[in-house]
C-alpha cells in the first residue's frame, strides 16, 4: 500500500478549473504566511505548493473525460439476475 498525502487520481480533481484553484490559494497562502512572518508556516505551505503543482501539473497524468469503462467502475449499480 502506497502513502500518499492526496489522491491526484480522484475524480473530484480532473477538472482542469479545481486543480488550478487549489493550487492558487495555497500558493496564496504561501504568500500570506511570508507577509505574517511565520517561517514555520512559510515551509510547509511552499513544500506543499510544489507537492499540489506537481501532480497537479507535471506528474504526466492524463486529462481525457472518463471513459465508459473507468465510469462503470466507480458508479457501480446492481443488475437484475433474468
Amino acid at each position: 500500500m502506497r502513502l500518499v498525502l492526496i489522491d491526484f487520481r480522484h475524480p473530484f480533481f480532473r477538472p482542469m478549473t479545481r486543480r488550478v484553484v487549489i493550487f492558487c490559494f495555497v500558493a496564496i497562502w504561501t504568500v500570506v504566511e511570508f507577509f505574517a512572518g511565520s517561517q514555520g508556516w512559510v515551509i510547509f505551505f511552499a513544500a506543499l505548493t510544489a507537492y499540489v503543482g506537481w501532480g497537479f501539473f507535471l506528474s504526466g497524468q492524463p486529462d481525457e473525460p472518463l471513459d465508459a469503462a473507468t465510469a462503470a467502475d466507480e458508479v457501480t449499480t446492481p443488475k437484475d439476475n433474468e
